[in-house]
């Protein structure tokens, strides 16, 4: 990603010059409590009742532009407010009340009356002797009011109504793609779909001489663009800081954050928080809270940073609580963020929590940032098993919102594993992100018995602190404290076979219940990749004599493949089914089908191929090690597709005893030794 520079300040960013007397318009709460109390008094319909709009296009635009800048135009609104309702509306009657509407719904409990007003300006602008107004007021009605309590798409389409009716001026015209970018970035539209908008308004707009509307609007299609990963360079802002607004300084704060600029994110952040008003529409005022709280989170040891921090991260969850499907997911990775930032080891779970409602609402962007974050604490903490997991599905998540010039970026800081590796290294480095993948799975597996530990601890001190001790019900409660300790631990050491080749010496074990295992460990991705798994076991009385933790390793391998097959998947069941069957004599039979999109012919014959992979990031070599552990086992592994769409991978095996198993053994652990 081309860097983007922040504008050199040596003291905090003032607020935006004002305008020739519009000083005294500014900034006023108390008038608009006072012009809140008289419409209260009057009725809310009064400020639409008119007959006919006269028009006053000198007070329409001092409105309107303090609309655009983000500043509270109180001593006007009262002023028109008290004239309408002696003397009858007027074409700006309608804004100031919408805009009063919105500071009333935020500060002073306004709640359903601020709703019916606004909607009845809305509705009154509609009419064709309001159309000096009209697209101002139906802008101010969807990103000031709908936006702070109405599903967050109603907003957008009376956005784009406001879009289609307002476009006089250029920095309209500039200001209106912003808004409409940001709020369809809330609901989670597609990055191509918000780029090529703001792109297709720019041609549009004289590119001379700049001003601070269409720095803001170039500032997000530099920053799209980046994001996209496209041949153009960010957009770099020109104007003085001092005349910066609101919206420029919080694209300054999204493209240092993404480039790692820590203190220059900072300092953006600052010059943002002086310009935050009540009229700031909320798809940018979450934005800046969600990246102000992950700002902070990355500045240790500076006094003030986690008050700021959960300052931020509060507001985020007070939006949360009345608008869930724009802040919610935000919400919750700001406090991720914090916990993260104060060493809390359930921060990890926060941010699973954060991307998957995230994914629920549509916002990848958000669930790449979750999954970025997850990846950052798991390389601080040096869980480098989990850690490819987790920038695994950081680069998918950004990949599926279309921001591949930002999968380029972190792979490459992440510096990606180079083609050229020997087999050997290969190897090593396919068992350990086998590994990693089950991180995510094996930490919700472990959470269950260990949230069960807690409440049965909680339980055993109720009953003994009661004045007759109950000792029979906290004897219970510790009996089940220990079988939970004893399924986590199960859970635990199932893997660590995997991860230190505890488990490549051959061994007589249950067939179906290794297989099981396999199952619940992977049971949790698949939940959370809409991944519907039929486990169909047929060999209950079965023994076999081999490596257990590697005839595992083949089933997660082949298990995971069919879960990333199915991530393109839409407009049926995602389906994976697991299978065990005799295969005649002395033999057994392992099946994993799934009803993704295959294979393609011209592969099948090289699948099983060392360092040939189907996938742009793939290693090649997961089906390459299933292979040599199936042989090793004297065994088969073959592909066939499955009917009506998909894969089957069939793995044969001997049912072997340990009389015959040693040469085997002795194939299994030359091919392991490590150089």
């Amino acid at each position: 990603m081309t860097r983007l520079s922040l504008p050199t300040r040596s003291t905090p960013a003032p607020r935006a010059p004002l305008d020739d007397g519009a000083a005294a318009s500014e900034p006023s709460l108390p008038a608009c409590r006072r012009a809140w109390q008289l419409l209260c008094d009057a009725g809310m319909s009064a400020p639409a009742n008119g007959i006919r709009l006269a028009a006053d296009p000198l007070l329409a635009g001092a409105l309107q532009d303090a609309c655009d800048a983000g500043r509270l135009p109180g001593a006007l609104i009262e002023a028109e407010i008290r004239r309408a309702l002696a003397h009858g509306p007027r074409d700006a009657t309608l804004l100031a009340a919408v805009l009063l509407a919105a500071v009333a719904l935020e500060h002073l409990r306004g709640g359903r009356r601020a709703m019916l007003l606004a909607a009845a300006c809305a509705e009154r602008a509609r009419r064709p002797d309001a159309a000096a107004v009209g697209g101002a007021v139906l802008r101010a009605h969807a990103t000031l009011v709908l936006a702070r309590r109405a599903p967050l798409r109603d907003a957008a389409l009376l956005q784009a109504e406001a879009c289609r009716s307002e476009a006089a001026r250029p920095d309209t015209l500039a200001r209106n793609a912003v808004l409409w970018t940001g709020t369809r970035l809330l609901c989670g539209a597609p990055l191509n779909e918000l780029l090529q908008y703001g792109e297709a308004v720019r041609q549009t707009i004289a590119m001379d001489p700049p001003s601070t509307a269409t720095s803001q609007l170039d500032g997000r299609i530099g920053l799209f663009r980046a994001l996209a990963g496209t041949a153009h360079a960010p957009f770099l802002p020109t104007l003085a800081p001092e005349a910066m607004r609101f919206g420029c300084w919080l694209g300054v704060l999204q493209a240092t954050w993404l480039r790692g600029e820590m203190g220059a994110a900072r300092a953006a952040l600052a010059a943002a928080r002086e310009l935050v008003t009540p009229l700031t529409p909320p798809c940018e005022l979450l934005p800046y809270h969600l990246f102000g709280a992950l700002t902070l989170a990355r500045l240790r040891g500076i006094p003030g940073v986690a008050a700021q921090l959960r300052a931020h991260r509060r507001a985020l969850q007070a939006w949360a609580r009345r608008s869930p499907d724009a802040a919610g997911a935000m919400a919750l990775l700001a406090h991720a963020a914090e916990q993260d930032a104060g060493g809390g080891a359930r921060a990890l779970a926060a941010y699973e929590g954060a991307a998957a409602l995230a994914r629920a609402h549509g916002q990848a962007w958000i669930a790449a940032l979750a999954w970025e974050g997850a990846a950052g604490l798991c390389g601080g903490q040096g869980l480098a098993g989990a850690l490819p997991a987790y920038r695994r599905l950081a680069l998918d998540a950004w990949r599926d919102w279309g921001a591949h010039g930002r999968a380029r970026d972190l792979m490459q800081a992440w510096d990606a594993v180079p083609a050229t590796r020997d087999h050997d290294q290969q190897t090593r480095a396919a068992r350990a992100g086998t590994v990693g993948e089950l991180g995510i799975a094996i930490a919700h597996e472990v959470n269950q018995p260990l949230a069960a530990i807690l409440l049965h601890a909680a339980a055993a001190r109720r009953w003994l602190r009661r004045g007759e001790p109950d000792t029979a019900r906290a004897l219970e409660a510790l009996e089940q404290i220990s079988t939970c300790g004893r399924q986590a631990g199960d859970i635990v050491r199932s893997v660590r076979g995997l991860a230190r080749r505890e488990g490549e010496a051959a061994s007589t074990f249950a067939l179906d219940a290794a297989v099981a295992e396999v199952a619940q460990l992977l049971r949790a991705l698949m939940v959370r990749q809409n991944v519907q798994l039929d486990t169909r076991l047929q060999l209950p009385e079965h023994q076999v004599h081999a490596s257990r933790a590697q005839i595992q390793q083949v089933l997660i391998n082949l298990l995971l493949n069919a879960i990333e097959a199915l991530a393109t998947v839409s407009g049926r069941p995602r389906r994976i089914v697991l299978e065990s069957a005799p295969a005649g004599p002395g033999l057994v039979e392992l099946r994993v089908r799934d009803n993704g999109p295959g294979i393609a012919p011209s592969d099948r014959e090289r699948i099983f191929d060392a360092l040939y992979s189907t996938k742009p990031h793939g290693t090649g070599v997961g089906l390459s090690i299933s292979r040599t552990i199936v042989h090793a086992h004297g065994g088969r592994i073959e592909y066939a597709p499955a009917e009506p769409h998909g894969a089957l991978f069939r793995v044969v095996l001997p049912v072997r005893t340990a009389a015959t198993s040693g040469a085997a053994r002795s194939t299994m652990s030359s091919h392991w030794r490590t150089p």
